[in-house]
């Protein structure tokens, strides 16, 4: 009579790879746009600031002898973000246009490829006009439906214009076209974060 072999419990069981959650990645191209000497640089920065653990890599910034955006300002943060059973990773290409006249042909070229931007206006009075011409150039040149964001920056000057007025002036032209007003001070970094998380969240609802 043949033995039969009975395998012995002590041996492996076929291994099964462990089980993780699948990781989405978005990237977004977030542009500051404003009329010169607005904020955005300094808006970027505090940003950079507030976010630097999600930074990944130091900012870049070219700017003349006296201070002036040459080039646009850049920096880069990636963010996860739980979305069930999986996750997404959000990698945020975050930019500050120079606003000078001169450089307007860049300012095209950047607008018409942006997920998202943040309009910076010049509170001050007598830089209103140039921010109202700023904010229709942002509107001739952003794709239909980009997400906007003002921010109605200097709101520390006692004479600036208050974002009640200021959303009044832009809804004349431009309603339904910007998110909403959030009054900041970018010297300080009051609410520029606020206005950071809420337009990213407006450009993760349309992916």
């Amino acid at each position: 009579m043949l033995a039969t072999r009975t395998p012995a419990m002590t041996e492996e069981l076929p291994s099964v790879a462990p089980q993780t959650c699948p990781t989405k990645l978005v990237q977004v191209k977030i542009v500051y746009w404003g009329p010169a000497e607005a904020g955005k640089t300094t808006s970027l920065l505090a940003v950079a600031d507030i976010f630097s653990r999600f930074k990944l890599d130091d900012v870049i910034v070219v700017q003349t002898t006296a201070g002036r955006t040459l080039w646009n300002e850049y920096a880069a943060f990636q963010f996860t973000i739980p979305a069930g059973a999986a996750s997404v990773d959000v990698v945020v290409h975050l930019s500050a246009l120079t606003g000078q006249e001169r450089f307007l042909a860049t300012r095209e070229f950047a607008g018409t490829s942006i997920d998202g931007a943040i309009f910076v206006a010049d509170c001050r009075p007598e830089f209103m006009p140039a921010t109202l011409r700023s904010f229709e150039e942002l509107m001739a040149f952003a794709p239909s439906g980009t997400p906007v964001v003002v921010q109605a920056n200097f709101q520390d000057i006692p004479a600036a214009t208050r974002p009640k007025k200021l959303e009044t002036s832009l809804v004349t032209s431009w309603k339904g076209r910007f998110i909403k007003i959030i009054p900041t001070i970018a010297t300080t970094g009051l609410n520029v974060s606020a206005a950071f998380l809420d337009l990213l969240y407006a450009i993760l609802v349309k992916h």
